[in-house]
């Protein structure tokens, strides 16, 4: 079974839309700079008395003290690391959140960027598009030929970059990831999800 996380939510009613098609992971996005950025405050609103799905927040570089506060005060299940946070970040985190889901995004650029995957400990990994000065949310595809031929720990990994309805049959049939990682490949708009495309 292939796990689905629609990721970049920013509002109420597309989380129960979403958990009513039986998603059980959502991303958050925390990153100032992006499109599907979400405030504490709003973030606190829209995920009030949700539960039965695994609630993950999105940071890039982020300050430690701010992340560790954001996990405890919005209770979040997990984050999602996408920037160039060091391997002791992700060891600090497990120790202090044992029971809390941590997913570490890797940019693939070319062959050597899949040598990350050595040097860090996360419950699971992301692995995405590379453009430059831009963290993620791109929407461009992820260069699948990188990864054909290549020993990854795929029960540990999201595939993510420019996912769609229509491309998502023809990535499983090369790959057998963990699970998949959608944002622009269901939406409207940044932030905005499209629910028929969900369904797809």
């Amino acid at each position: 079974m292939i796990h689905i996380k629609i990721c970049g939510l920013t509002r109420r009613k597309d989380i129960e839309d979403v958990l009513e098609l039986g998603i059980k992971i959502i991303g958050l996005n925390f990153y100032p700079k992006s499109l599907r950025y979400l405030p504490f405050r709003e973030a606190e609103k829209i995920i009030k008395g949700i539960t039965g799905v695994s609630k993950i927040g999105v940071f890039v570089n982020p300050d430690e003290k701010l992340l560790f506060e954001y996990v405890g005060k919005l209770k979040l299940d997990g984050v999602q690391l996408h920037g160039n946070e060091p391997p002791a970040l992700v060891k600090k985190f497990k120790k202090l959140f044992p029971e809390k889901i941590i997913i570490k995004a890797i940019r693939v650029k070319n062959k050597d960027s899949l040598k990350k995957l050595k040097q860090y400990k996360p419950d699971f990994f992301l692995l995405d598009t590379y453009v430059e000065e831009i963290p993620g949310g791109t929407g461009k595809k992820l260069n699948y030929s990188l990864l054909e031929g290549e020993k990854l720990p795929w029960n540990k990994i999201f595939l993510a970059g420019g996912i769609t309805p229509e491309n998502v049959g023809e990535i499983l049939k090369k790959f057998r990831p963990y699970g998949i990682d959608v944002a622009s490949g269901v939406e409207i708009a940044p932030g905005v999800k499209d629910i028929e495309k969900v369904k797809k």
